[in-house]
């Protein structure tokens, strides 16, 4: 598990410290640096799982150094740090560091501490909020059938070759008596909980493409994405990528609730809890209280163990830099501490309207 990490002058952040726990989430005002805490989690891990194939010096494909780099501190390093947890085998720590040097960008990577490299072993996999929607038709991936993309691209082809099988991780299966073991059964109990739908596949093979198509639980008629709506679309594209992991796994998801009734957004989180509580390691970035809300809920009902649980505010001080609040909660779920402009919005304009 991913339980540190550090950024020193990128983007908007001066200097970041945050603890990573089994279910992360980060919240806060737009460009405060919610999304830079990702990338630098993100390259940090492709830097090690491809280190082989980088060395030291390398020009950097991340961006250039002037356009990211922390004007305000001036610095002249990037630093990207990760502390990786297992078991009781301790602590390994990898870096980033990205500098100018002969008028060139370079990329250096260290590494310390025991045992094979992390990414090895695990897969980041990651959703970012430019996320495919509604198509007549998805690709499927030749290349790597377990492929899901960046931009869930590769979601429906997973289904579509995977479906008829057990899923990758058996603990991640939902009551196995009555839902079934196979990745289509636990991807159908989950979207009909969250939304009221069912999904198919269909694989073209002249043309390597997948036909999706979804029916209401009322009735047995399949539809193209096309006639139902849009969040049902992207919701199974979460659920799918969600089952997809194993242990050990790090899903990343920005912005989960696009397109989501508020009803499916907190339901989700149930599903999201459920698997971290068999070992998958979640990070949302997020604006909706009803993602933040759920979780706080599933911390109550014990779905997540509070110690489970980071959830962080980020916005720019007066120097115009990120700075993070972590938010603690108690065993029920409410806070121990509350940053002004978490979610504040709804009972500042019903103050409004009621002339408080």
């Amino acid at each position: 598990m991913v339980s540190r990490v550090l950024i020193d002058g990128y983007k908007s952040i001066g200097r970041l410290e945050m603890e990573l726990e089994n279910f992360t989430l980060l919240s806060g005002v737009n460009s405060a640096g919610k999304s830079s805490v990702i990338q630098a989690v993100l390259y940090v891990l492709q830097m090690e799982k491809q280190y082989g194939r980088f060395p030291a010096g390398r020009n950097s494909d991340f961006g250039k150094f002037v356009d990211i780099r922390n004007n305000i501190k001036g610095n002249k390093e990037i630093q990207f740090e990760l502390d990786i947890q297992e078991g009781g085998t301790g602590t390994a720590t990898i870096g980033v560091n990205m500098y100018v040097e002969g008028g060139l960008d370079k990329v250096t990577f260290r590494t310390s501490g025991q045992g094979q490299r992390y990414t090895d072993r695990y897969r980041a996999i990651h959703l970012s909020v430019e996320r495919v929607g509604v198509q007549n038709f998805y690709p499927l991936s030749a290349s790597d059938p377990g492929e899901i993309g960046d931009r869930g691209e590769y979601v429906y082809s997973y289904l579509a070759l995977y479906g008829q099988e057990s899923l990758a991780e058996e603990a991640f299966a939902y009551d196995v008596e009555q839902v079934g073991l196979s990745m289509n059964n636990q991807v159908n109990y989950w979207l009909e909980y969250l939304m009221g739908f069912r999904i198919q596949t269909r694989i073209v093979q002249d043309v390597d493409q997948v036909v999706v198509t979804y029916s209401n639980v009322g009735n047995n008629r399949y539809y193209r994405p096309q006639n139902v709506g849009t969040g049902v679309t992207y919701m199974s594209m979460l659920i799918i990528a969600a089952l997809s992991c194993q242990k050990g796994d790090m899903l990343i998801i920005e912005n989960p609730e696009i397109h989501m009734h508020p009803r499916a957004q907190s339901r989700f989180v149930e599903l999201l809890a459920f698997l971290t509580g068999r070992g998958l390691q979640v990070i949302l970035e997020t604006h909706s209280d009803h993602i933040y809300n759920g979780m706080r809920k599933c911390v109550k009902n014990g779905k997540l163990r509070k110690e489970q649980t980071a959830a962080y505010f980020l916005e720019l001080d007066e120097s115009m830099q990120t700075k993070a609040d972590r938010i603690r909660f108690n065993d029920q779920g409410a806070e121990e501490n509350h940053p002004y402009g978490l979610f504040d919005q709804f009972d500042d304009d019903l103050d409004e309207l009621l002339g408080i």
